[in-house]
């Protein structure tokens, strides 16, 4: 070694024995066959003038395969691991429609309860979605509430919620359809809600 190699520091023992043990792990035999089904056709090349010269080749792309198939292999077990990972269960979607009687005067105010129990209990990120004219509820980070008044074709919130939060309030003040979209999603589920407003004045 050479003396900057001294200079370093000695290697855990922990990291070691688990580099010992990642070297030694071989990937099976479906996992390697996966791998190279996925490698492209060899193009056809124009037979070589003379036998020795074509048995070279032979021999060079031979050693080829067998030199690149452990580091083919090592790839094929991490973007097989990273798949895995990535996998996403499939949204949960459901659709509920209400009437909503609107008072003489003001606002008339509705709870949308969402399915947030489908995320245990992972914290879940939610996108809420009013059209026009549509008032909405949203925690103020200080235990309060701040209302939004959307004043625009569609608005957007985001927020977190976990199992067990009030449920969301919102408001409309004049006859309508209302159509209001929220999706929450977390480590544990992905959910989809239509939430249908018929409001009428009484």
């Amino acid at each position: 070694m050479s003396e900057r190699d001294d200079d370093l520091p000695p290697i855990p023992q922990e990291l070691a024995a688990n580099m010992r043990a990642l070297r030694s792990m071989s990937p099976s035999d479906a996992l390697v066959e996966r791998a190279l089904s996925k490698l492209p056709e060899r193009p056809e090349r124009p037979a070589a003038a003379g036998g020795a010269r074509s048995q070279r080749a032979s021999d060079r792309s031979g050693w080829r395969v067998f030199i690149a198939a452990p580091a083919l292999a090592a790839l094929a077990v991490a973007v097989f691991v990273a798949g895995d990972r990535g996998a996403c269960s499939p949204a949960i979607e459901r659709s509920e429609e209400r009437a909503v009687a609107l008072p003489d005067e003001g606002h008339a105010w509705t709870l949308l309860d969402l399915w947030t129990h489908r995320h245990a209990d992972e914290p879940a990120v939610v996108q809420l979605e009013v059209p026009e004219h549509v008032r909405v509820r949203l925690p103020d980070g200080e235990g309060g509430s701040l209302e939004q008044h959307c004043r625009q074709e569609r608005c957007s919130h985001r927020l977190t919620r976990y199992r067990g939060d009030a449920p969301l309030g919102v408001a409309v003040a004049q006859p309508g359809r209302y159509e209001i979209h929220v999706r929450h999603e977390s480590n544990e589920a992905r959910v989809r809600e239509r939430f249908v407003l018929i409001a009428e004045r009484e």
